[in-house]
């Protein structure tokens, strides 16, 4: 891959742009790669909301990236499938219901996601996590699992959220999706009130991989998996989605919008929702299936794990 630099050679290059290999699907229309000092938010930055950041416009050309001087940048008002942003800094992140998310120094990605109708499928956020949490295994060595609907944890503790918003309507539509990820922080080096519940790839003892050799392979693993999951739907991914769900057999307690749900996690649907099993007063069983809520594991019934701990929106 040949690497140029509109102004001489790229210099401190902190993402790894040589290493940045998405696929076709990202290229083919003439990709662009943000690559950004600092945002308040990689997704907004995407949709073309906030403030102008400094940072660099990469394009590919056919041969490579070519990347244009660091200089202020709008957010993007054309959004072109495959557009990706990543930045070193997060100061206004956030998750699920506009919770933040706090920079404890790792990945902040954002992709508008090439159009395909595996995109708009119910059950493709979950998806989404599960091909990070494959991909995390994989590459790092990390006993990364999926927390529904949207987190990646290991040993309970939150390594990482992701975030799909859509852009536009009719034809037009596009769907975005954010990733965070932390990377580097060591234990004792992440915020004091999130010790308990996050952790990092490096305070789980994983290799810290570049960001670019990173993206690629998330990026990457997307891609060639999309057609399979558009064309078989979750068939091909059971097994894995049963062996990585941190929720499955555990007693939950979620909160939603109709109120609060006890039971015991069995499962998530084709669409994406959690199923839980709930006992009725007439001692029979029900399965209910529940789209949106927080969810939080609870003590077993003979006092184990010692109480309950929730994976937090950081």
């Amino acid at each position: 891959m040949k690497l140029r630099s509109g102004s001489g050679p790229v210099d401190r290059d902190w993402f790894g742009l040589e290493a940045f290999l998405p696929g076709p699907r990202f290229t083919r229309d003439g990709g662009q790669l943000y690559l950004l000092d600092e945002v308040g938010s990689t997704n907004d930055f995407l949709r073309g909301r906030g403030e102008e950041a400094v940072g660099r416009l990469c394009r590919w050309d056919g041969w490579g990236w070519v990347a244009q001087a660091r200089s202020r940048q709008a957010p993007v008002q054309e959004l072109k499938p495959g557009t990706v942003v990543v930045a070193r800094r997060q100061s206004a992140g956030r998750g699920r219901q506009g919770r933040q998310w706090v920079d404890c120094g790792g990945l902040h990605l954002s992709v508008s996601v090439p159009r395909h109708r595996a995109a708009f499928n119910r059950g493709f956020s979950v998806w989404l996590g599960l091909m990070t949490a494959l991909v995390l295994r994989e590459g790092e060595r990390l006993d990364a699992r999926l927390k529904w609907p949207n987190d990646i944890v290991v040993d309970r503790r939150k390594l990482g959220g992701l975030l799909i918003e859509r852009a536009g309507t009719g034809e037009g539509a596009q769907v975005v999706a954010g990733l965070g990820l932390n990377l580097s922080a060591g234990r004792h080096e992440l915020p004091w009130a999130l010790r308990d519940s996050a952790t990092s790839v490096a305070a789980e003892g994983g290799r810290v991989p570049r960001l670019g050799e990173l993206c690629a392979r998330l990026l990457g693993r997307v891609e060639t998996e999309l057609d399979r999951f558009c064309d078989d739907g979750w068939e091909s991914y059971r097994p894995a989605l049963a062996l990585l769900d941190s929720l499955l057999g555990q007693r939950v307690r979620l909160s939603t919008r109709q109120g609060e749900i006890r039971g015991r996690a069995v499962g998530i649907d084709d669409q994406g929702a959690l199923l839980v099993e709930r006992e009725l007063p007439d001692g029979g069983k029900i399965i209910e299936s529940v789209r949106v809520g927080d969810v939080h594991i609870l003590p077993t019934l003979d006092g184990g794990e010692g109480g309950e701990r929730a994976g937090s929106d950081h």
